[in-house]
């Protein structure tokens, strides 16, 4: 579920079955920008299980910068995860739900899929991407028993903000002034205040308020 060019730091490998409790719980190794790697996940989880009735499209990354400092390179490969992994996920399990006339996708977004930040422009573009398809989905499966859902969770520590991808070209960026200075000042705000972000009615509200704190 990471890039394979390791910019995001893959998932150890891991296969069989885990224990929760009394709940078994199969893993099965999946890199959602390929899809021969979907397709086999999908195909072991259905051997084994004999149906799919949920799939949760959760892998994602942010790329930071300026948007004019962002690769295209950058962009498709953001894309390839945020947007095009669910549509890989989806595409292989939608003939097993249609088939059961029912299932769930779960698509995990954030207040980036309704709210611009600065220097944050091509992941709320991949969030925002991403929502519309899950309302797009619901439209087009309702009338075969299978539902899609949008999950916006709000602000919590994850590693995610410990795994952004800077936009590479900074050369772009030296005419910018001040706003330069964006792409700093909202990582260190995410990394740093989480307890004020946790305060806030969303988490961009939070971060306006620190980017004002720190004189942007």
């Amino acid at each position: 579920m990471r890039d394979p060019e390791a910019a995001i730091p893959r998932m150890p490998p891991k296969s069989g079955r885990l224990r929760k409790g009394s709940l078994p719980i199969s893993v099965l190794e999946m890199d959602v920008t390929d899809d021969a790697s979907v397709q086999r996940a999908v195909d072991a989880a259905v051997a084994k299980a004999g149906r799919i009735d949920v799939a949760i499209n959760n892998a994602g990354y942010v790329v930071s910068g300026l948007a004019e400092a962002v690769t295209p390179e950058q962009a498709q490969r953001l894309m390839d995860t945020n947007f095009l992994g669910p549509v890989r996920v989806n595409r292989a399990v939608l003939p097993h739900m249609r088939r059961q006339r029912s299932g769930v996708l779960i698509h995990i977004s954030s207040a980036a899929g309704r709210i611009i930040a600065p220097s944050m422009g091509f992941y709320c573009a991949s969030k925002f991407a991403l929502e519309a398809l899950a309302e797009a989905y619901s439209y087009e499966l309702a009338g075969q028993g299978i539902e899609s859902v949008i999950v916006e969770p709000g602000q919590y520590e994850t590693p995610v903000f410990g795994n952004v991808v800077t936009g590479a070209d900074e050369a772009r960026t030296d005419t910018y002034g001040a706003v330069k200075e964006i792409p700093a000042k909202v990582q260190a705000a995410l990394s740093r205040r989480p307890e004020m972000l946790r305060k806030s009615r969303t988490p961009f509200c939070g971060l306006s308020r620190l980017l004002r704190e720190r004189g942007s």
